[in-house]
């Protein structure tokens, strides 16, 4: 399969995640903004977090979880990591909270 890649982005967890056009489209279903101011607000989670979650037990594959607290609201960007590297695989706003499921997972030191 042929993925087209946007850009890949340095992550503070010293992850180089790369964004797949196909899912950056998907995300801008979730933000009313265009691809390069997308891609600029995806790049700030990454490099800024607020708070970093792993979820490595329930899937084959471990998923980091970036949150960053924007105007009283939370940001979330979703990586998989695989031994092919990191994938940006989802962003949305989860509101004025962190999701009571990803606070019991483990917290990544940043």
């Amino acid at each position: 399969m042929d993925r087209t890649i946007v850009v890949e982005v340095d992550a503070v967890t010293g992850d180089r995640v790369i964004v797949g056009k196909s899912e950056l489209l998907h995300a801008m279903k979730h933000f009313l903004l265009p691809e390069d101011l997308l891609v600029q607000l995806l790049t700030r989670i990454l490099q800024h977090p607020t708070e970093v979650y792993t979820d490595d037990t329930k899937h084959p594959r471990e998923y980091r979880l970036f949150y960053r607290l924007e105007n009283a609201n939370y940001l979330l960007v979703v990586v998989k990591l695989t031994p092919g590297g990191a994938f940006f695989a989802s962003m949305y706003p989860t509101g004025k909270s962190i999701k009571n499921a990803h606070k019991k997972m483990k917290r990544v030191k940043i």
